[in-house]
């Protein structure tokens, strides 16, 4: 039985975002290049192919439209249009990569994180949604600390 959702960035952002290259809300001015690592496209979930794929990089509010105060940082999107990640489990292809999990009460009260190396994501975020509070999971980059996508409950 799942019991979790994973959020990619909306459809309707990476489109503006392609479309106008600018940051959503903010206005500031994307960045289009192409990739130098195997960082996670925030909307399709899938890793950058380095020297190969063009990338976005634009400034994103990773608590739009679940809280009501901001906290922009930099994330990627594949400057071609890609498909929305919308399955149920983990992404496959960011398994192996180091990812630290914030569960968050409502209100954007920080309650607990969790710091995964091992690819056994399940059982940090199966322990992070038994605190009754934890109303989402904010998944960000071990490595450099910026959000990647968002878990909630079902």
């Amino acid at each position: 039985m799942n019991t979790m959702r994973i959020v990619a960035m909306p459809t309707e952002v990476a489109n503006a975002v392609r479309s106008t290259l600018k940051a959503p809300t903010y206005g500031f001015p994307a960045h289009v290049e192409t990739a130098t690592d195997a960082a996670p496209c925030r909307h399709c979930l899938k890793t950058f192919v380095a020297g190969k794929d063009e990338r976005i990089l634009f400034t994103y509010d990773r608590f739009a439209g679940i809280e009501s105060l901001p906290q922009p940082g930099p994330v990627y999107i594949h400057a071609e249009t890609c498909e929305r990640y919308h399955e149920a489990a983990f992404p496959e292809e960011l398994r192996d990569s180091p990812r630290t999990l914030e569960a968050y009460a409502n209100g954007r009260k920080l309650i607990a994180t969790e710091h995964v190396a091992d690819g056994k994501y399940e059982v940090a975020i199966e322990k992070l949604f038994a605190n009754s509070e934890a109303a989402y999971i904010q998944v960000n980059s071990t490595t450099a600390g910026c959000f990647t996508f968002r878990i909630e409950r079902i």
